[in-house]
């Protein structure tokens, strides 16, 4: 607010205040000292009712503290992927696949790494590949500009700083959803290259189901590549009690 735009609003504000029996004359600095206040209250009032979109963040409200510790070390084949991807996080971009058998802490690790980014102020999301695939499909519901929303939902999915793809070996198998898989991670290839952003993807199965293209780039060492993971179901052998 400009200085005459300032005496402008205090000078009508003691005009109503004039017309009231309650009116106590104050200078204009006093006034704006209360006009300061009043935004810090404001503000606070904001910080305290604020709650994080977690529908398009993929988290429960319950998960947004997880941290690395959460991966207990011995219980599975899970720690040797917490140490990739947490190197890759603190990295700042990469593009990882985690493929093994159940119980091996992939979609722990996936939770884990979206809570650390969002709480460090990154655009970030979790979601099953069939979820995304759903999303994604919602635009052609939309009555008009079925393009613009199409749009718009690839490029919320393409554009996250960090973005974990969980169970990609249950996505649907069709020509439309293999169509828009490949579009989606050639682009979060594309970023990990220009060191841009990080993508995680995890599945039960290794790439047998993806084209030779998106292998070739999975593969991509440079970048993180797969990671096998063979060990103990950790469901089976963590420890009695054990909770992360």
């Amino acid at each position: 607010m400009t200085r005459t735009t300032f005496q402008e609003e205090a000078n009508k504000l003691r005009a109503k205040l004039q017309a009231s029996e309650r009116y106590v004359p104050i200078t204009e600095e006093e006034y704006h000292a209360l006009q300061v206040r009043q935004f810090c209250e404001l503000d606070r009032r904001a910080q305290e009712n604020f709650r994080p979109d977690l529908s398009r963040l993929g988290l429960h409200e319950s998960e947004l503290q997880l941290t690395w510790k959460a991966v207990k070390p011995g219980v599975s084949d899970g720690d040797k992927a917490r140490v990739e991807v947490e190197e890759r996080y603190r990295q700042g971009y990469g593009m990882i696949f985690l493929s093994g058998t159940y119980g091996q802490g992939k979609t722990l690790i996936g939770k884990i790494l979206i809570a650390t980014a969002h709480r460090d102020g990154k655009r970030a999301a979790y979601a099953n590949v069939s979820a995304v695939l759903d999303d994604i499909r919602l635009a052609f519901d939309e009555p008009e500009h079925k393009t613009t929303e199409l749009l718009r939902r690839m490029e919320f999915w393409s554009n996250r700083d960090a973005l974990f793809l969980d169970e990609l070996d249950k996505a649907n198998d069709t020509a439309w959803a293999q169509e828009r898989i490949f579009e989606l991670l050639d682009k979060r290839y594309t970023l990990a290259i220009r060191e841009e952003a990080l993508t995680v993807i995890a599945s039960n199965g290794d790439t047998g189901a993806l084209s030779g293209y998106l292998k070739s780039r999975l593969h991509d060492r440079r970048f993180g590549g797969i990671l096998h993971l063979n060990g103990a179901d950790g469901r089976q052998s963590a420890p009695d009690g054990w909770k992360f």
